[in-house]
C-alpha cells in the first residue's frame, strides 16, 4: 500500500523534475497551466515517467491539456489516496 505523501512534497518533486527539465523555476507557481511551460513532448514523458515511478500515478499527455501545476498536484494526490483504497479492500 502506498505511504501517504503531502501534497507539498509531490508539488517540490514535481517543480524539481520540471527544472531538471529546463523550465524556469520563476514559471512554476500552482497557477501556471502545464501545457503553457516550455517542455516539448519529450519533456512531457519524462516527467510522467518519474511520477508513474515515485507516486504509482499514471496520468495520460491528454489528461495535462489546460491543467495548472497546483491541479497536477491534486491528481497525483488523489489518485494516490484511491489505489491506497483499492489495496486497502484488497487484503
Amino acid at each position: 500500500m502506498p505511504s501517504e505523501v503531502a501534497p507539498s512534497a509531490i508539488r517540490d518533486f514535481i517543480n524539481k523534475e520540471l527544472i531538471d527539465l529546463g523550465v524556469e523555476e520563476d514559471a512554476l507557481d500552482a497557477d501556471a497551466r502545464f501545457d503553457e511551460l516550455d517542455i516539448d513532448s519529450l519533456d512531457v514523458a519524462d516527467l510522467m515517467t518519474s511520477i508513474k515511478r515515485d507516486y504509482g500515478v499514471v496520468i495520460p499527455r491528454r489528461d495535462l491539456v489546460g491543467i495548472t501545476l497546483g491541479q497536477l498536484v491534486e491528481r497525483v494526490v488523489s489518485e494516490r489516496a484511491a489505489g491506497a483504497q483499492e489495496a486497502a479492500g484488497a487484503e
